[in-house]
Parts: structure tokens; sequence; C-alpha cells
């Protein structure tokens, strides 16, 4: 199949796995080459306690999506694919990696958090100015947004009917996983390989 894009960074956020994962699912079919990347977001890691369960969690499910990733490499024959790891805000370590990797895009999944789309919305336009697409997918829920809405196109606000329209909608489209380690290879390639300094990661807040 021909790709549309040859260079392509999936952006990592509370979707922090690589099995049935949307972004890097069409990072993976779009681009000749693909990069992986999480950001510790200092936005909002900095007003949360040194010691905290939450960011214990988070730099535990990051350390096994490096690995996962790296596992996935060594299936497909690619030794040392790397997770780039930053710490900083969030929008501007986006840009600033997509800007010194040369990607054409950027593939994330959708987070609905207020703080997150008004990221979205600024890394999205700072992209733009740069050349380069933000794509943002469905991924962590079956329906999302504006997809099941009432018969004048008004979100729900009792839940039995909600519950009636979501089940009349589903059906074994919505619940086939996303194909990642198919379309892998080859753009899951040794460019993933980066310095040491991409995966170090201040942990001054945890003690």
């Amino acid at each position: 199949m021909e790709k549309a894009l040859d260079t392509a960074l999936v952006w990592f956020r509370r979707d922090l796995r690589v099995a049935d994962h949307a972004a890097l699912y069409h990072a993976l079919r779009a681009a000749r080459q693909v990069w992986c990347a999480f950001v510790y977001d200092r936005a909002i890691l900095d007003e949360l306690p040194r010691a905290d369960r939450r960011v214990e969690f988070i730099v535990e499910s990051v350390d096994a999506l490096a690995v996962d990733l790296a596992r996935l490499g060594a299936e497909i024959g690619v030794a040392n694919v790397r997770l780039l790891v930053r710490h900083g805000a969030g929008a501007d370590e986006i840009v600033a990696l997509a800007v010194e990797l040369h990607v054409q895009a950027v593939f994330a999944n959708h987070d609905d958090d207020p703080y997150a789309l008004a990221r979205d919305a600024r890394t999205r336009g700072a992209l733009a100015d740069r050349g380069v697409a933000l794509h943002t997918s469905k991924d962590h829920v079956i329906f999302e947004r504006r997809e099941v809405l009432t018969g004048s196109g008004k979100p729900y606000s009792v839940f039995t009917p909600y519950r009636t329209a979501w089940r009349a909608k589903l059906d074994d489209f919505f619940l086939k996983p996303y194909p990642v380690e198919r379309h892998a290879w080859p753009p899951l390639l040794a460019r993933l390989q980066m310095n040491d300094r991409f995966r170090h990661v201040e942990r001054r807040w945890i003690r």
C-alpha cells in the first residue's frame, strides 16, 4: 500500500499501550517511518504533591509502554526501538520534537478533558504554523462526542433512552481492535532509535 506520508510522530497521552491503539495504527498505515513519544506534562505534574501514587502509576505505565514498543520492534526484526520521553509543557515539547524529527504529521487519540482540549487546540495551531498536521482519533470509548444523539440532534439527558440508542447503534464494526502489529513493518524502523538524552526524565516530584 502506498503511504501518504514519509514521517510521522505518535503522541501517547492517557493511552499507554501498543495493542488496539487508534493513533498508532493510523500513523503506521499512513507513514513510511514512525516515531513514538510521551511527554510528562509539567502543567499537570507541577500541581501534584511530590509523592503521588497517580504519578508513580504513570511512570510505571510509560516504562511498560517502552518495553512493549521494544518488543514489537524485536518481533519485526528491528532492534533498539525506543519510546521518546520528554518532560515539559506538552504542547511545546511535541511541537519541538516534531520540528526536530522533521515529521509531516502528529497522530494522537482524543482527550476530552477541558485542559487537554485547550492544549490540543494550541498544539494544532503551532504545528500548522510549521506545516505539520495534527490528526486525532477516537480510541478509549465505543462511542464519543456526537455519535449518539437524540432525534433532535442533542445529547441525551436521561440515561435509559441513551442506553437504548447506544445499544441499537452497536455492532461488530465498533468492537474490532485496531491491528497495530499487522502494519508495524516497515514503518516502525530503527529510526526510532534516539540518543539516550530523550529517555531522561526528571522525577523530582516523586519521593
